[in-house]
């Protein structure tokens, strides 16, 4: 058996959980043998996590290894890389560590809905209309902020990844924020304001391991052992 099982969920076209940085990470470090448990859509994870060994976890995403449960994408990531730094190194220099871990914060915060938001979604009083004017079209102004600095980023460095030494699980954690932001529609990289940023997602959707990582969608529910 496997001593890696990564737990994941994902919508065929639409969605991929936050797992998709870790298993992403994982086709990058070709770290064969491993397993992904796919669980339903919809349906309460925890229960279906426990048929396949997860005790205590009960979001996405969740790594079983060697017995130990971890969670948090940057978490997973971290350890993984360091697992498999003798296979690819995925972490950068020694120099480059706190630029990859302020990377890999922001891959988050760049996604989150901001708190002041929640009264507006939760009062019944307001339609879509007024959520999209209070809610959506301010966050996609702070989205838009966010991919800025991913522009600047780019335009004073002048590398294909966010670290100069080369990909990283910097670029695993920020790709599919990226991603989902585009796949939701909440940004659109293609309208000529960040021209950089598109060049750099580009890149990302072209490595042969995204797009592995992708076809993770076409899987039913249930256990797959890669490798």
């Amino acid at each position: 058996m496997s001593t890696i099982r990564l737990f994941h969920m994902a919508v065929p076209g639409k969605l991929h959980a936050r797992t998709f940085r870790c298993l992403w990470t994982l086709e990058e470090l070709e770290a064969r043998p491993f397993e992904v448990c796919m669980v339903t859509p919809g349906q309460p994870y925890a229960p279906q996590m426990r048929e396949y060994g997860m005790q205590r976890a009960t979001k996405l995403p969740a790594l079983l290894m060697d017995g130990k449960e971890i969670s948090e994408s940057a978490v997973i990531c971290q350890v993984l890389a360091e697992r498999f730094q003798s296979k690819k190194n995925l972490l950068g220099t020694e120099d480059e560590r706190i630029e990859r871990m302020q990377w890999m914060a922001f891959a988050e915060t760049a996604m989150m809905l901001r708190v002041p938001y929640l009264p507006i979604l939760m009062d019944p009083t307001k339609d879509m209309n007024a959520i999209r004017a209070e809610v959506i079209e301010p966050q996609k102004q702070i989205i838009a902020g966010n991919v800025a600095r991913f522009e600047a980023h780019f335009g004073d460095h002048g590398a294909p990844y966010l670290l100069k030494s080369g990909f990283s699980i910097a670029d695993t954690m920020c790709g599919w924020s990226l991603y989902t932001l585009t796949g939701l529609g909440l940004i659109d990289l293609s309208e000529g304001n960040s021209p950089l940023t598109l060049a750099y997602f580009t890149r990302l959707q072209e490595r042969a391991a995204f797009k592995r990582t992708e076809k993770y969608a076409e899987l039913s529910p249930g256990l797959y052992t890669q490798g």
